[in-house]
């Protein structure tokens, strides 16, 4: 989208505001606000460079707006932290540009998340209070308070926009912001959590180009199993974004049955584990005039990178399980990340795939070969390898989830069988059930059709 697929592509990021020419290295010391000693390089400093913060034997300076407009990277984050609420808020009015470089080309979320973990209660807040969109996207930040952040981002976004609809009188503009505020709209929409659901948060939020979001269903912070839900072809943002929502809803809530199914029948009562499924509309998805090629694809599994790193990043030592629920076209940026060997997952789920050039399982970061790939009668894409190989081939090596209807392997239920490229997800169905026991790690009970 307008701040990131920009970077993805290699194309320059538009910058609104005035960069002052590179001054001398700063150096910026939050020990005398975190009670820590960290010593933070400045751009232009030859020893800045994807790494750890680490404390500097060096005098500190502190930060002003004109000292952090010089900075990049984790470094920004810092000296951002260290300003007041005031020049805080200034710096981000005055200087859109360089918000919009620091989410094109974020630092690693291992390193946001050491520094995050470096603040103080007051630094945080100030950064949520008055730069709501560099902390709601910024993976390694944890999901509470991005949640938070974009929430207000949200908010601030949906007046902005309709203020500047209001003011403007040209065509092309309006065309642009009409397009914005309906991705808003249909966001501030999803985000309605039914009676009895999960709470819903905006963990990602990029409303520009035809946007990006996700809303995490649960805690992702705390949660034993977190699953990502990656569409594909016509699932943007404006069109699906509550759909998707809804969708990730119901994986909740197989999910949260089959834990309890699990707890009752080991005679535990009521289950300690807990899952947060998030509804993932993090890249541009295709539509018909532009899914020939892989393109989107590989902006996708950019994103889709980063966000796992990022839920890693946040939860340390206290890692979940992690799985990949992907359909359609976004099983093809799903297999096209994992290839990549940068990141890997718990469990992969494949449904309607066109395929991708990946030639195997053994080519993909998936713990154990816990990859499941799932073909309805009558989906035309299925079986097709569009896009290279087909996942569903026997030579590939995945595991076959069954979707053409079954009985509960646990309970004797029925489960209904799946027809057509959409139905995947329908509540009751062999299905959803199937992805509901990958995702909580209770693949031995999954039915493949053999029954």
């Amino acid at each position: 989208m307008h701040t990131l697929s920009t970077a993805v592509q290699g194309q320059s990021v538009p910058n609104r505001g005035a960069e002052p020419a590179a001054a001398e290295p700063l150096w910026l010391n939050l020990s005398a606000r975190t009670g820590t000693s960290v010593g933070v390089p400045v751009a232009g400093d030859p020893k800045v460079s994807a790494q750890p913060i680490a404390s500097v034997p060096r005098a500190a300076t502190v930060a002003t707006v004109e000292s952090v407009r010089r900075m990049t990277g984790t470094n920004l984050l810092a000296g951002l932290s260290s300003l007041s609420v005031a020049d805080l808020s200034a710096f981000v009015v005055q200087s859109p540009g360089q918000v919009d470089s620091l989410l094109a080309a974020p630092p690693a979320a291992s390193e946001v998340a050491g520094l995050w973990n470096e603040l103080g209660g007051a630094e945080r807040s100030s950064l949520l209070a008055a730069a709501p969109k560099v902390v709601g996207n910024l993976e390694g930040v944890p999901f509470r308070e991005r949640g938070r952040a974009n929430a207000r981002y949200l908010t601030q976004s949906l007046a902005d926009v309709a203020q500047r609809l209001a003011d403007t009188t040209d065509d092309a503009e309006r065309t642009e912001l009409s397009r914005e505020f309906d991705v808003l709209t249909q966001v501030k929409a999803a985000l309605r959590t039914p009676a009895g659901a999960p709470r819903r948060s905006l963990i990602l939020l990029d409303p520009t180009d035809g946007g990006r979001a996700a809303i995490a269903l649960g805690n992702p912070d705390s949660a034993d199993f977190v699953s990502y839900l990656v569409p594909g072809m016509n699932y943007g943002v404006e069109p699906q974004m509550v759909n998707w929502t809804d969708t990730a809803d119901a994986v909740y809530a197989e999910q949260t049955r089959v834990l309890q199914e699990q707890a009752s029948a080991a005679g535990q009562g009521v289950t300690g584990a807990t899952v947060s499924t998030i509804a993932w509309i993090g890249y541009e998805a295709p539509d018909v005039f532009n899914v020939g090629g892989t393109g989107l694809a590989e902006a996708g599994a950019d994103f889709l990178e980063q966000s796992v790193l990022g839920i890693e990043a946040d939860r340390a030592s206290r890692k979940p399980f992690v799985s990949l629920v992907a359909h359609s076209y976004g099983s093809t940026v799903a297999l096209t990340a994992l290839a990549r060997g940068t990141f890997g997952v718990d469990a992969l789920v494949l449904v309607g795939s066109p395929g991708s050039q990946v030639q195997s399982v053994d080519s993909l970061s998936v713990a154990q070969r816990n990859v499941y790939v799932g073909s309805a009668d009558w989906d035309p894409t299925v079986n097709s390898a569009f896009f290279g190989s087909d996942p569903g081939a026997k030579s590939y090596g995945a595991n076959t989830l069954g979707v053409s209807g079954s009985y509960d392997r646990s309970t004797g239920d029925w489960l209904t069988g799946s027809v057509g490229h959409n139905a995947y997800f329908d509540l009751g169905s062999e299905s959803l059930h199937n992805m509901a026991l990958i995702g909580t790690g209770n693949a031995d009970l999954v039915t493949d059709g053999s029954e």
